[in-house]
C-alpha cells in the first residue's frame, strides 16, 4: 500500500513537472493551426481609439493609403498609386504634400517605402529600383541622396547612425536584413533568408520600430523576433510557429494551393506583436502577444469588438504604445478615416 502511495505521489510530482516544462516551452511555439479560436477582439489590448477624419479638397484627393507615420502634431500619409507623402496635422487638417516623381534631381522613379526622421524632422524616402535614399524636409524641400548598392524593400534609421534594409522577401539567397553605414555603404548582413525558404512574398513592410529599437521578424518563415539597438543585434522572441512546414521552398512558387502557414504583416511596439498569417488551406491567423505578461492568443480574425466600427487595415507605424489604422469615409467621395489604437 505505501508503494503504491510513493509510486503515486511520483508520478504526480512527473506529471506536474512535465505540465509546467509543456507549458514554458510552448510559449515560444504557437499553434496557428490548433490553438485558434474564432476572433480575438481588440478590447485584450487596445484601450481606446482616436478617429481623424482627413481633409479632402481640390488639392487633396488620397486614391489610397499604403503606410502612415505619425508625430505629435503631423500625419504622413504615402499614397503608392499617386507617388505622394500627403502631410495633415493632428485633427486631419491638410497642410501639403510631397511629389517629386521624376528623374531630375532630386526626384525619384517611385516610392516603395518613406520614413519619417523624428530627430531631424525629415522625410526619407526608399526608390528602391534607382537604389536611393531621397530626403526631404517636411514641407517638401529637397536635402540630400544616399545611393546604396543593394536593391531593398523596408528601411529604418539607426539612432546612432547607419539604416537597416530589408529585402527578406524576394526569392533569392541574398535575401534578409542588412546593416550599411550612414554613406549606404559596407553592408553586414543580420539576419539570412534560408535557401529552402524561397517563397516570393513582399509585405507592404518587413521593418517596425519603437523609441530607439529597431525590430523584426526573421525572414519567413522563421518567426523569431530580433532587435536593433545601440548598433548591437538580440535575439529576443525565439517564437517557432507550428504546425512545421510541410514543404520545402527552393524555389517561389504559387499560392493558389499553398498549405503552409506564411507571415503577411509584423507589427511590434513597447508592450505588443502582433502579426497576420495566412494559408489557402486554413485562411488566415491573427497572433497577438503580451510581452509584459509573456502570454499570446490566437484568433482566426481580428475583431473591433470596442465601437464596432470595424479594424480597417494596418499600417506599420507603431511606436508611443499606438498601431494606426486607415479605413474608408461613409461618403466614398471623401478622404480616408484615420484609427489611431492607443494601447493598454
Amino acid at each position: 500500500m505505501r508503494v503504491c502511495k510513493v509510486l503515486n505521489m511520483l508520478l504526480f510530482a512527473v506529471l506536474i513537472i512535465s505540465c509546467t516544462e509543456l507549458k514554458t516551452t510552448s510559449k515560444w511555439e504557437p499553434n496557428l493551426q490548433n490553438e485558434a479560436v474564432d476572433s480575438i477582439g481588440y478590447s485584450l489590448f487596445v484601450d481606446s481609439i482616436e478617429y481623424v477624419y482627413l481633409e479632402t479638397n481640390d488639392s487633396c484627393l488620397i486614391r489610397s493609403i499604403t503606410d502612415m507615420a505619425v508625430n505629435n502634431n503631423r500625419l504622413f500619409v504615402f499614397d503608392e498609386p499617386q507617388q505622394t507623402i500627403w502631410v495633415f496635422n493632428r485633427e486631419g487638417k491638410y497642410i501639403n504634400k510631397i511629389c517629386k516623381k521624376g528623374s531630375g534631381p532630386g526626384e525619384y522613379s517611385q516610392i516603395y517605402q518613406f520614413e519619417y526622421d523624428q530627430r531631424n524632422n525629415q522625410i526619407v524616402i526608399l526608390s528602391s529600383w534607382e537604389r536611393k535614399l531621397l530626403f526631404y524636409t517636411p514641407d517638401g524641400d529637397y536635402l540630400n541622396t544616399i545611393e546604396l548598392n543593394l536593391k531593398m524593400k523596408d528601411f529604418k534609421i539607426c539612432p546612432q547612425g547607419g539604416f537597416i534594409l530589408s529585402n527578406s522577401g524576394i526569392d533569392k539567397t541574398t535575401a534578409g536584413i542588412y546593416y550599411v553605414n550612414a554613406q549606404g555603404k559596407e553592408e553586414k548582413l543580420l539576419v539570412g533568408r534560408q535557401n529552402n525558404h524561397l517563397v516570393y512574398i513582399t509585405p507592404l513592410w518587413e521593418l517596425c520600430s519603437y523609441g530607439d529599437v529597431i525590430c523584426f521578424m526573421a525572414p519567413n518563415f522563421n518567426n523569431a523576433v530580433y532587435h536593433y539597438e545601440n548598433q548591437q543585434l538580440s535575439l529576443e522572441y525565439p517564437f517557432r510557429m507550428k504546425p512545421d512546414l510541410k514543404h520545402d521552398y527552393k524555389e517561389t512558387v504559387s499560392l493558389q494551393r499553398f498549405e503552409d502557414f506564411i507571415r503577411t504583416f509584423y507589427l511590434e511596439g513597447e508592450k505588443w506583436i502582433y502579426a497576420g498569417y495566412w494559408s489557402s488551406v486554413d485562411d488566415t491567423r491573427a497572433f497577438l502577444y503580451s510581452k509584459e505578461k509573456g502570454e499570446y492568443w490566437i484568433g482566426k480574425f481580428m475583431v473591433n469588438d470596442l465601437d464596432d466600427k470595424g479594424t480597417g487595415t494596418t499600417t506599420s507605424f507603431s511606436d508611443n504604445n499606438m498601431f494606426v489604422t486607415y479605413m474608408n469615409n461613409d461618403n466614398p467621395d471623401e478622404n480616408p478615416v484615420i484609427g489611431i489604437l492607443h494601447l493598454k
